[in-house]
């Protein structure tokens, strides 16, 4: 393994006191990437002309005092959904996907942050799936143990940083999306605040839930790279008009009042490993508070039925087309959604924001954050026997994302970090909920328990 930066903290102050060239780390990342990637089939297309002249122009503007900030220099990977200049997405799809022809929002605001985008990373087709595995580009795999899945959709985005293609990522999270693969590659992701961060240029899987969010090493990283993209856009309609985001570190004087999920085995899964994370924060000094969460099927069914209908929508035309390129399990997985009736999609639309207000009166009332599962407590080993059908791929998917669709559905900013090994050597994680726009206490409150855990990748 070459010697690359851990974190973007400590990368700018080697590139501010001339300890690393930007140039010089870019081409690390490029031959790690050439060295891995063949197996690991995490990148789909880099773009190494693009990112060397930028890196040069950079090193060029440090030299002259000009430094745009923390992200100056910073090499990232994106998920395949963006349109950017002179590129347009695949989608993780071999059909014809419309997402219009200027650049995204969330790349421009990369571009002028300082970022350098190494290349554009794998997913499951149209982001409807939660395995990484493509029809078209092929099974993304998870650099701890590639006989295991690396969760999705934005599979390619967290198996980019857990082999260290990447100082950061973006993905995308509709149901779990950035969360679940993070916690089975054993990295950290955000998913915001509805909102915050602007859809332009993306490739929508629900407009009315999808988010945008970074992906890392550290919760830190998510901070920082958070800060990059948030902000209004006029061009997307449900972006919030003060949804900028500063990151800075708050030391707190005691630990955070964390609200818990009780009696955790009524929910089909192992989670013992849920159990030690909270007897940890107990004994860290954390005041521990029961929250059960009444309404999750009823959150989790609205949620399915919005995502169904608008993803159906969204990609009817390969739907009804009889020389679509999309893959049979995807088009088995959308057309559901063509089924479900108006007002069932609009009562849910309607009930969000009551159900909303009650959950953050019930829930989030007396707490600075709530504590959850992500997924399944490790991830699982890939069989490729078995019968990947519309059917099955929904079954498990819905399973593995019990805990995090529903936040989806209401809004809320998660972040997912690591926890420490299971017994299948695996890394295992938790996430953090807290109430909309509070990313802020959310990830600060993650830095203070991040330090509980030991550092699993």
């Amino acid at each position: 393994m070459l010697n690359l930066p851990s974190s973007i903290q400590e990368y700018g102050m080697q590139i501010r006191q001339g300890e690393r060239r930007i140039m010089d780390v870019v081409e690390s990342y490029f031959t790690e990437i050439e060295k891995r990637n063949d197996d690991l089939n995490i990148v789909i297309q880099c773009f190494k002309d693009s990112a060397y002249k930028k890196a040069a122009s950079l090193e060029k503007e440090l030299g002259q005092g000009r430094d745009r900030g923390s992200m100056h220099g910073v090499p990232i990977g994106v998920k395949d959904i963006f349109a950017m200049t002179g590129y347009l997405p695949s989608a993780g799809s071999g059909a014809a996907i419309s997402c219009g022809d200027q650049e995204a929002t969330v790349i421009k605001k990369l571009e002028a942050s300082g970022a350098i985008i190494l290349g554009v990373l794998n997913l499951d087709e149209f982001a409807a799936g939660g395995t990484g595995v493509n029809a078209w580009f092929g099974r993304c795999k998870n650099p701890l143990d590639e006989r295991r899945i690396t969760g999705g959709s934005s599979s390619g985005s967290a198996a980019a940083i857990s082999a260290k293609f990447s100082l950061a990522t973006i993905g995308s999270d509709a149901g779990g999306s950035i969360r679940i693969p993070a916690a089975f590659c054993g990295v950290c992701g955000l998913k915001p605040t509805y909102g915050r961060v602007s859809r332009f240029g993306a490739v929508p899987r629900t407009w009315s839930m999808d988010c945008i969010g970074p992906l890392a090493s550290n919760i830190e990283d998510l901070g920082i790279v958070l800060e990059a993209i948030s902000g209004h856009d006029a061009q997307d309609r449900s972006s919030k008009v003060d949804s900028e985001f500063l990151w800075t570190r708050h030391e707190f004087g005691k630990m955070p009042r964390v609200g818990f999920l009780p009696e955790s085995a009524e929910y089909g899964q192992d989670l013992g490993q849920y159990g030690q994370v909270l007897e940890s924060l107990r004994n860290a000094g954390c005041p521990l508070v029961p929250k059960p969460i009444d309404k999750l099927d009823t959150y989790t069914a609205y949620h399915q039925r919005i995502v169904k209908s608008e993803a159906a929508t969204f990609h009817r035309a390969v739907l009804e087309g009889t020389n679509s390129c999309a893959s049979p399990e995807v088009k088995g997985t959308l057309r559901p959604g063509m089924q479900i009736p108006a007002m069932d999609y609009l009562q849910a639309q309607t009930d969000c924001d009551d159900l909303l207000k009650e959950f953050l009166d019930q829930v989030l009332n007396d707490v600075d954050v709530l504590v959850l599962p992500v997924s399944y407590e490790e991830a699982p080993i890939y069989d490729a026997d078995a019968v990947m059908n519309a059917a099955t791929l929904n079954k498990e998917f819905a399973k593995a994302s019990i805990f995090t669709r529903f936040v989806n559905f209401l809004g809320l900013p998660a972040v997912s970090f690591p926890t420490g090994v299971g017994t299948a050597g695996m890394p295992t994680a938790v996430q953090l909920i807290a109430r909309p726009f509070d990313e802020l206490s959310m990830l600060n409150s993650a830095l203070q328990m991040e330090q509980l855990f030991p550092c699993v990748n």
